[in-house]
């Protein structure tokens, strides 16, 4: 029983060390108290697995004691950090200054953290070769224990930058925030122009991508018999998808805006011609997921080929297609780089409403993501931290909003859907 407990209580102790460790690298508060409970952890997994090793069995082979050299060093490594701790080798004015002035320097705050953390990588590590072995099973615990942590990361990576912007940004919403428009250069009024700006430039976006994707999409996948054809669009499909945006502002500033200026019809369509790849692929895959007895059974009742993708394949494929729109309306919501120099304004600009239903298109208009970025601009030298904390929980929250009414959606027709 000894044999298993003492690994476990330097896998349990070493999994503290790792996990404390890069919560202080994200926020990194003060080390004062947190480093003398590093250095009594540090000192408590190496006993345990000091104690874990001398209580075993000599490992037989020559394998397993170069395995052992490893454990050993590691051990070392374990009980120097938290020598250099207690002794105050790694004291708070610790600096690893940048060389020849180039490049970022380390200070305590990152040093500590980041080697306790490697520290407790290699407690975890020789504690569960202790004990499932050094063999296979050994081996396969380690990878199903990365594959668990990695998942268990991510989420505690979104779910910290999610806490951060909610914490910081609920203090800034109000009602007044949220329908009156910003003044004084940010610090003072809401959002309800960026609001509005930004909801009819995402709908623009739309209706320029939404009828290109999907045509080419039906196009590529039902008529089209050519594959060479095909490979080619899918090719510059997908060289489209990774062009930067900042490329697409480059057009837009170039193409649009001596036509139209810098307006809400030049964003409009930037945003859309990045949209079409995300729609295009999207509703491909959603027509390539229809079976081919639902069409063939349509053309033998005497269905023309319109006929059968209007009424047959677009009611079957429309889970995927609606999601691919709405996916769509989340990247556009979220980019900042095509619309500084072709659509947006930083001054209040409410939209100009054309006979009270249509938005005047060949105005600048305001909009989220570039609202924000010149509040990030700002901080420091205007009081607008607490309105850019809210701008961001905004933004993050129809950005979300938009990737949770995909799911419910996609979900509500695949419900009615059954072949």
């Amino acid at each position: 029983m000894a044999l298993k407990i003492l690994p476990a209580v330097a896998f349990g102790t070493c999994a503290v060390l790792f996990i404390s460790s890069l919560i202080c690298l994200l926020v990194q508060p003060s080390l004062e108290l947190i480093a003398p409970l590093w250095a009594a952890l540090l000192t408590i997994a190496a006993a345990a697995l000091a104690a874990s090793i001398i209580s075993r069995r000599p490992a037989r082979g020559g394998k397993g004691q170069e395995t052992g050299l490893y454990i050993y060093l590691d051990l070392i490594l374990l009980a120097a950090l938290a020598l250099a701790i207690v002794a105050g080798f790694l004291s708070p004015d610790l600096v690893i200054k940048r060389p020849l002035g180039v490049g970022a320097s380390f200070r305590y705050e990152i040093v500590l953290p980041a080697l306790t953390a490697a520290a407790g990588v290699l407690g975890i590590k020789d504690s569960v070769n202790l004990i499932y072995g050094q063999g296979a099973k050994g081996r396969e615990a380690l990878v199903f224990l990365a594959i668990r942590f990695s998942a268990v990361l991510a989420l505690l990576l979104l779910g910290g930058i999610l806490f951060i912007i909610i914490y910081k940004g609920m203090g800034a919403i109000s009602w007044e925030f949220l329908t009156t428009p910003h003044r004084s250069l940010g610090q003072k009024g809401g959002i309800s122009t960026v609001i509005a700006g930004t909801f009819w430039m995402v709908l623009g976006a739309i209706v320029v991508s939404a009828p290109l994707g999907l045509g080419a999409a039906i196009y590529m996948h039902e008529y089209s018999k050519n594959p060479r054809l095909k490979r080619t669009i899918t090719i510059a499909v997908s060289c489209l998808n990774g062009v930067p945006s900042v490329v697409f502002g480059l057009f837009g500033l170039a193409f649009l805006v001596s036509t139209f200026g810098v307006s809400l019809l030049a964003g409009s369509i930037v945003l859309g011609l990045i949209n079409i790849p995300t729609i295009l692929l999207t509703c491909q895959e959603a027509l390539k997921s229809v079976p081919n007895s639902l069409r063939e059974g349509s053309l033998a009742l005497g269905a023309t080929k319109w006929q059968t993708i209007s009424r047959v394949v677009l009611p079957s494929a429309m889970p995927g297609i609606l999601t691919g729109l709405i996916m769509g309306v989340a990247k556009a919501s979220g980019e900042t780089a095509p619309i500084m120099w072709t659509a947006v304004t930083f001054t209040a600009t409410p939209v100009q409403m054309v006979y009270g239903i249509i938005p005047n298109v060949f105005q600048p208009v305001n909009n989220l993501d570039y609202h924000l970025l010149n509040l990030i601009y700002f901080l420091g030298a205007w009081d607008v931290e607490a309105n850019a904390w809210g701008t961001a929980l905004v933004l993050i929250s129809l950005v979300l909003g938009t990737n949770m009414l995909a799911i419910l959606v996609r979900n509500h027709y695949r419900r009615k859907i059954s072949w």
